[in-house]
Formats: structure tokens, C-alpha cells, sequence
């Protein structure tokens, strides 16, 4: 067709367009469509010219939005036409270009996808069995890239020249392997290897064909055969050997995807004894991966929503419900002994899929494995060969490595369900809003879902087309038009950097509408993680190309992140806030939902420095955003933690310090505090000690922490005298709820709603409220008082610790309730570590439903600590806006 007759226009795709089979699925939109023009990687996205008729061109627009690749997630879509090119006969894919400054997304890394387990499956594929297997549909992203635009040259791939076949799949724009930048097979790509600690001692730990090639040093031997055939001999053996280590009990370390795991037999009680062992690990609940979902539906009962997840690309570790099984064929309890939740993952890597194909053939059974972090406790995971072989020699028996370089240190991701309430988090599996469906919950955000962006609102709504609902849907092609309006009106937001907690530490960084939450790192308590830490920090601006002009950091003066703050603010000369952290979780959940009205926020968890330099953890904020302000409006009644941090280690404690408070109050009968007390017989000495300090007041500072609380009751059913990992008193306390039955434990199970409880007699306990200093206070020591009486008068366990449960949920919902009627307002933010306790999740949106109040819950982050900076750095937006630097 003539150019007179055509139209030109050129589209900009931004959003998550690099790396994912989007310019092969543009130029077979635009053959089909009888178009010419160009398709090319630049800094902005994707940009794309097409001339044809009028009709087709508006057609391609439809389609580029309607038929995205898997991975292809859009955020905006600018298009304006252009004049017609003449003598224009085809349509090309041009070089990649880039500038300072961008609006891709990088892809996080993806599981194997099966069209290439099937190439490795097939005895007549070049791949047969090759464990770096990988197209434009999966395959490592973040973990191997150090810059964009999104090239081979910027990836750890870089030294590895594509052998002739390979070279002829990534230019070929109709196979599924077009500029899949990780492309690789047995003649040209990666090779893995089997060490033991003879070998190490030997020195003899990089075999010739497997040395790690810099510069092209190995174009030449990409074509011979020979080196090629002795590759793979050097794979398959490694293979022998791993395989017949797990077989006999040992530990390996494997070399992942973001660093390296750690694997045993998880059906055998000795493997699982030695690692704990090693590890100093003795009860925190170990994940498990197994060849496929049928082997997990043997152990557990699953639900759809269970096995979309374990299944999507982003392979996460699941924690699953765990039948109860008795014999040779069940899980070990040594697994999990806290909990009845396993978490589970599916290969995620196609070197992992060999290793099972391997044991699959030689085990008696279908193999299990343990796959935990290769670190020692307070570590950060390792990332390269030598690191590995340096650092895990008293933890592992033997080590699986390879020659393709981690570049970035990504953990696993862990996801549990929760009753459905809004959003499904971009990147999981939707699942249809309907009365006992479930949707993801973080427990960590890592591999799979890191660098993928939260999408943030502004006050004048007009952004919020690409955050909560809408953004999920912008995210798969719809409300782009929005989308491109929202990067415009971000574009000149300056950048905001949070520096999140000190436990399960992350950190976040914004550009324009997007805030960009980092991997778990840990828990931040030495050089060691900070080292870790600062490293995600620096990979993170650098792939974004940001430089933060403002930073936001606990308030807590101890915490490493304040510190790191601190001096890089005094060193670049930024304003620094100091936001107080249970205000940071308010403002996380409250973003995350697109809120920027007045709203409430009960914030739950275990520690948080308060702005009156107490610990506070369970309370009632008001948040408005859109200022930004806060304040306190309620709490948890105070109560001792005797020994400060020995309480948290040692829970029987605070039980004590809260039978105390609860007799000294009226709620609780001496004699009956003193015969309910499960700790006495083993620290009767210490008891004695506790109450000396709680006479005298010396080391017993007060919190309003939920998470104390829980902990508290634990030890009162004598569930958890001692801890020996965070969180596991409450762990204990809930898997002890999840054993109720009848009424309760329907209602705890979410079979029933809990609006039918309230008028059941005797099944909600009553708990006091009053007002003190301005303050609402929920009666902590009455609600303790209630359980020690219960269980004093042999009430089951179970029952006691659900309607524990139960009574906390409504008290919380009432105080809400109080404080939202006096305000006018009507939605209330959930957020802490207490919401990743399935109950609460489930009860408490339920429980403040009867009390006229819609609750706002955490759909693309933890609710834990791990979310949030996320707060931090919107909150330092907003501070920037409001002109308050």
C-alpha cells in the first residue's frame, strides 16, 4: 500500500517489556497484520513504529494490550502518530539504545517453564537433560543482570559466546528463544560440577572443562566436540554423585538461583537431625521441595488456590496444611514440629528438575528434599564457588556448583493464603473474590517477585489507576492509557529511599509512581547482613537509575538502617525523617491499597520503638496520608517485660509479669495464678528472680505489644516456655487454635462467620476498654486472666488458645470501632507480624465488619517487617509533596 494511504504510529511500551518475548510477540503481531516498521529496546521501554492501513494499525494496538506474552506486564502504553516512511517494505527489530534514566522494569528471575522441561525430556533435543535450559518464557532475570536495557553483554552470560545453533535460535525472531539473553546449551553454555571435601582438600575443586570463562576465553572451544562430550560427562557424573549423597543421608550444597541451598532427605530423621544440627536450627520449620504436585497432595490437603501457586512461574515456597499421617510413608515431624503448615516448592530450576529426574530413578520412594538456605545463622547466603567452598565446610558433606555467576544474593519466596479482601498481588495467581476463597499472603518477597514494583497512588487519584484493583489489571494490559498518564505526572517525583526495620530487613526505593521493594535480607544484626544489605540497596539504583533525594529510617537509633541512614544523609547532604515504626506499617498497608483518605490502622507485631521511648506493638493509629500526619488513638494496657530481651527468648517470663498485673488488678485469684504456672517446675529458681524485678521495677520495661501477648499466653498453656527462633511461641499458640472444634472451631476455620459468635454466651470472652492519658486501652492482663482461669479449670488447650484468638479480634475490632465512629471514619489498615497468623487474618476483617468498619490487608507485601519500607519511602514522598524537607 502506498504511503498516502497508510498511517504511522508509534507506541511506548513501558512496564515489564524487556527480557520477556516482547519484541518477537510484536513482530509476529505485525506480520500478521501486514504492517512494517521497527521494534527496539530504549531506556523509556519498548518502542515500537508500525505503518499500514488505518484499521490494522489500530487492530495491533488492541492486540499489543489483549495478547501480552506470559511474563509481559504493561504499566503504560504511549502512542502519537508520525508521517509515513516511504519505500517501507518490512518490519525490522533494530538495535537496543539506551540513556540515563528509564521507566523497564526488570523481570524477576522465573521457574522453568514446560515447553523446555519438555526440550529436556526429549532424547532427540540438543537440550536432553541440560540443566541451564531456559526461552523468553523463563529463566534467570535479576539474578544475572547488571543494567539495563536488558542485553546478554549486561548479564553474567556475557562470557559464554553462542555456539552456531543457539546463535541461530536468539536472532530468529519466530522461536521462543529470540534474544532470550540466558540462552545456552550443552556446547556453549554453562556446565555443572561435583565437589566433595577430598576434592577440596586436594585443591582439585575447578575442573578444566568447567573454569569459569572471562573475556571470550572460551569462543574457541565452543565447537569442539570433544570439550563439549566432556562437559557432559563431568555433568552426569556430578549428577551420580550428588544424587548418591542425598541418597545416603548427607548434605549437599546446591548453586541456585540466587545463591545456595542447602539438601537432604527429608524422609530421613537422621539427614534432618544432622542438619539442624549443623545449622543450630533445632525446631524452625524447614522447607521441602519435591518433583511435582502430585507427591505434595499425598502429604497435604490442597486447595486450588495452594496449587496455582505452586505451580506459577515464580515457583515460591507454599506452606501448605499437612495431613495428620502415621508410618513409613509420612513427613517426619522433625520437618515442622511447631506447625502443621509444610512449606513446599516445586523445582525451580532446570538443574534442580535433573536432580530429581536422578533420584526419581534410584530412590525407593518419590524423593523429598530439605532446600534451605546455605548460610550459618546471622549470615548472609552464599553467592559464588569459592565463597561456598569457604564458608560451608561444616555444614555441607558436598557441593553441586556451576560456572554461571550469581550477581545478585535473591532467597525464596514464602507464601501462605488469607481469606480474600481486596487485590490479588501482581504476579500470583488470580483467584474470583467469593465467601471462603483465599488469596497469597507474604510471609518473605523475594526470588520471583523481586524487582517487580508496587504501583502508587497520589492524592489526586489520578495514579491510582495503577495501584489496588485497576493496577492489577493495568499490570496485564488494561488501564494503560492511565498507566502512561501516571508515569508522566510521577515522572519529575524526586526519589525516595526507606530503609525499612532490623528484622527481616528490606529496603525501597521509588521512581515516579513506582516503589520498588528489595529482597529479603534478614535480620540486620551484624557487618556481615548490613554488607548484604548494602549491596541490594547499590544494585537496586543502579538498575533503576536513581539517586535518592530523601531518606526515611526507624526511629529506633540502634537499628543498623537508621545508622546506614544517618550517615549517607550526613554524607550527600539529603533530609532524613525518622518515622516511628508501627506508623511505617500504617503508611505501607494504607499505599498499598491506594487509601489517602483519614483512615485507621491497627498495627501488631512483636517490638517497635515508641515516639515516648516505650516498646509498643499493639496498637490504634490514625494515619492521613495525604498530609501526612499520624497519632496514637489506642494500644494494648501496658505490661512488664522482665529481663527486656530475656522475656522474648524466655516467654514464661511476661506469662508471670501478666499474672501478676492480672491479680494485682482483681481479674485473677493468687492461688489459682500460682497453681496455673507450667514454668515453675523447670525455672523455679528464676521465677523467684522475675518476681524480685518486678517488685523492685528493675529491668521490666513496659510494652503494649500484641506480639508479647501471644507469647505470653503460649507459656501460660505451657505450649513455649523457651524460644529458640522469633515468632515461635505464637506459632505454637496458633496450631494449638487450629485444633478446636465444634462451633469455635468452625468459626476459627472461617467455615462460620464470626458476626454469628457475638451471640453465642461464654464463647466470645469479654474484655475491658477504658481511656487513660487520651489513650483507648484494651485490658491486656484481663484477657491473659481469662485464659489462666480457663485452663486452671481444665478447659481443653485448644479451646482455650481459640478463643483467645477469638476474644483478641473482637476487643481490637470494638476498639476500633470506639475510635471510628468519634472520627467518621469507616476503613481500618491491618498490619505487623501478628497478621501472618492465619487466624487473626481471617477473624479480624470479619470482626470489624460487625462493627460497620471495612479493613484494608496487604496483598503484594508481608505485613511483617519485610514491608515495611515500602511505608518509609511513601511517607517521604508525601513529606517532599507537602514541602516539608
Amino acid at each position: 500500500m502506498s504511503e498516502k494511504h497508510s498511517v504511522r504510529r508509534a507506541f511506548v511500551a513501558s512496564g515489564q517489556v524487556q527480557g520477556v518475548g516482547f519484541r518477537p510477540f510484536v513482530y509476529r503481531l505485525a506480520h500478521e497484520g501486514g504492517l512494517t516498521g521497527t521494534v527496539g529496546n530504549t531506556s523509556e521501554g519498548v518502542r515500537m513504529e508500525v505503518q499500514g492501513p488505518e484499521a490494522e494499525v489500530g487492530r495491533f494496538g488492541l492486540r499489543l494490550q489483549a495478547e501480552l506474552p506470559p511474563l509481559a506486564r504493561l504499566t503504560a502504553l504511549r502512542q502519537g502518530d508520525m508521517p509515513p516512511v516511504a519505500e517501507e517494505h518490512a518490519f525490522v527489530i533494530v538495535q537496543s539504545s539506551g540513556q540515563a534514566g528509564h521507566n523497564v522494569l526488570v523481570s524477576p528471575d522465573v521457574g522453568v517453564c514446560a515447553d523446555c522441561l519438555a526440550d529436556m525430556a526429549d532424547p532427540k533435543n540438543p537440550r536432553y537433560g541440560y540443566a541451564f535450559t531456559n526461552c523468553t518464557n523463563c529463566g534467570p532475570r535479576y539474578t544475572i543482570t547488571r543494567s539495563i536495557p536488558y542485553d546478554r553483554a549486561v548479564t553474567s552470560m556475557s562470557c559464554f559466546p553462542l555456539c552456531p545453533r543457539c546463535a541461530a535460535e536468539y536472532g530468529n525472531p519466530a522461536d521462543r528463544r529470540f534474544h532470550a539473553q540466558p540462552v545456552a546449551c550443552p556446547v556453549c553454555g554453562p556446565v555443572f560440577w561435583f565437589v566433595d571435601k577430598n576434592d577440596v582438600a586436594a585443591g582439585g575443586t575447578l575442573p578444566l572443562a568447567a573454569r569459569s570463562c572471562t573475556g571470550g576465553a572460551n569462543a574457541g572451544s565452543c565447537e569442539d566436540t570433544a570439550v563439549a562430550q566432556a562437559k557432559e560427562a563431568l555433568s552426569r557424573a556430578g549428577l551420580a554423585s550428588s544424587g548418591k549423597v542425598l541418597l545416603e543421608g548427607g548434605i549437599l550444597a546446591i548453586k541456585g538461583l540466587g545463591g545456595f541451598q542447602l539438601a537432604c532427605d527429608a524422609r530421613n530423621e537422621r539427614a534432618l537431625i544432622l542438619l539442624r544440627e549443623r545449622k543450630n536450627r533445632p525446631h524452625k520449620p524447614l522447607a521441602l521441595m519435591v518433583r511435582d504436585i502430585e507427591t505434595i497432595r499425598t502429604f497435604c490437603d490442597l486447595r486450588p488456590e495452594h496449587e496455582a501457586l505452586l505451580v506459577s512461574p515464580e515457583k515460591p515456597i507454599v506452606l501448605c496444611p499437612r495431613r495428620e499421617q502415621e508410618g513409613p510413608d509420612a513427613l517426619p515431624r522433625q520437618v515442622a514440629p511447631d506447625t502443621r503448615q509444610v512449606g513446599f516448592m516445586l523445582p525451580g530450576t532446570p538443574l534442580h528438575s535433573v536432580l530429581f529426574d536422578w533420584l526419581a530413578a534410584h530412590a525407593p520412594q518419590p524423593p523429598v528434599l530439605v532446600m534451605t538456605s546455605a548460610n550459618a545463622a546471622g549470615e548472609p547466603i552464599c553467592l559464588g564457588n569459592r565463597e561456598a567452598l569457604e564458608r560451608l565446610p561444616h555444614l555441607a558433606d558436598a557441593w553441586l556448583l556451576h560456572d554461571r555467576d550469581i550477581l545478585v544474593r535473591v532467597d525464596d519466596s514464602v507464601i501462605t493464603l488469607q481469606p480474600q479482601t481486596g487485590p490479588v498481588a501482581a504476579g500470583v495467581p488470580p483467584v474470583t473474590a467469593q465467601p471462603g476463597r483465599s488469596e497469597p499472603l507474604f510471609y518473605r518477597r523475594a526470588r520471583g517477585y523481586v524487582p517487580r514494583p508496587v504501583f502508587l497512588a497520589d492524592s489526586t487519584g489520578e495514579a491510582a489507576a495503577t495501584g489496588g484493583e485497576a493496577g492489577q489489571e493495568a499490570g496485564r494490559g488494561a488501564n494503560v492509557e492511565a498507566g502512561a498518564r501516571a508515569v508522566e505526572a510521577g515522572a519529575d517525583t524526586p526519589c525516595v529511599l526507606g530503609t525499612g526495620a532490623e528484622l527481616k530487613a528490606t529496603c525501597c526505593l521509588t521512581r515516579g509512581n513506582e516503589a520498588f521493594v528489595g529482597q529479603h535480607v534478614g535480620d540486620l544484626e551484624n557487618p556481615a547482613i548490613l554488607g548484604f544489605y548494602e549491596e541490594v540497596v547499590a544494585h537496586l539504583e543502579k538498575l533503576l537509575e536513581v539517586s535518592p533525594k530523601a531518606l526515611v529510617c526507624d526511629l529506633h537509633p540502634d537499628f543498623l538502617s537508621t545508622r546506614y541512614a544517618e550517615a549517607r544523609a550526613t554524607r550527600e547532604g539529603l533530609p532524613l525523617w525518622r518515622l516511628q515504626h508501627h506508623a511505617a506499617h500504617a503508611a505501607s498497608v494504607l499505599a498499598e491499597n491506594a487509601c489517602f483518605v483519614p483512615a485507621l490502622a491497627l498495627c501488631l507485631d512483636g517490638t517497635g520503638l515508641g515516639d515516648d521511648g516505650t516498646v509498643w506493638g499493639g496498637e490504634l493509629l490514625f494515619m492521613d496520608l495525604d498530609s501526612p500526619e499520624w497519632r496514637r488513638l489506642g494500644r494494648l494496657a501496658p505490661f512488664a517485660l522482665p529481663g527486656g530481651d530475656a522475656a522474648v527468648r524466655e516467654p514464661w517470663r511476661i506469662a508471670q509479669a501478666l499474672a501478676r498485673q492480672a491479680v494485682e488488678f482483681g481479674h485473677l485469684d493468687a492461688a489459682a495464678a500460682q497453681a496455673a504456672a507450667p514454668w515453675l517446675a523447670e525455672h523455679a529458681q528464676a521465677s523467684h528472680a522475675v518476681d524480685e524485678m518486678l517488685t523492685r521495677g528493675i529491668n521490666c520495661p513496659a510494652t503494649s505489644s500484641c506480639g508479647r501477648l501471644f507469647d505470653a499466653v503460649a507459656a501460660q498453656l505451657g505450649l513455649c516456655l523457651t524460644t529458640t527462633y522469633e515468632g515461635q511461641a505464637a506459632i505454637r499458640l496458633e496450631d494449638a487454635a487450629n485444633r478446636a472444634e465444634g462451633p469455635l472451631g468452625a468459626v476459627l476455620a472461617g467455615r462460620a462467620d464470626v458476626a454469628n459468635m457475638r451471640q453465642a454466651s461464654g464463647m466470645v470472652w469479654p474484655v475491658g476498654m477504658a481511656e487513660r492519658n487520651g489513650l483507648l486501652e484494651m485490658d491486656s492482663a484481663g484477657l491473659f486472666a481469662r485464659v489462666a482461669e480457663s485452663v486452671a479449670a481444665g478447659m481443653p488447650v485448644a479451646e482455650v488458645a481459640g478463643r483467645f484468638h477469638l476474644g483478641l479480634a473482637m476487643a481490637l475490632a470494638c476498639m476500633a470501632g470506639r475510635a471510628a465512629r468519634s472520627l467518621g471514619i469507616t476503613t481500618v489498615g491491618l498490619s505487623g507480624g501478628v497478621m501472618q497468623n492465619a487466624i487473626m487474618a481471617r477473624l479480624l476483617p470479619q470482626a470489624l465488619g460487625c462493627f460497620g468498619l471495612k479493613a484494608l490487608t496487604h496483598h503484594e507485601l508481608p505485613p511483617g517487617d519485610g514491608g515495611l519500607s515500602l511505608g518509609q519511602a511513601v511517607w517521604g514522598r508525601r513529606m517532599l509533596a507537602a514541602g516539608k524537607a
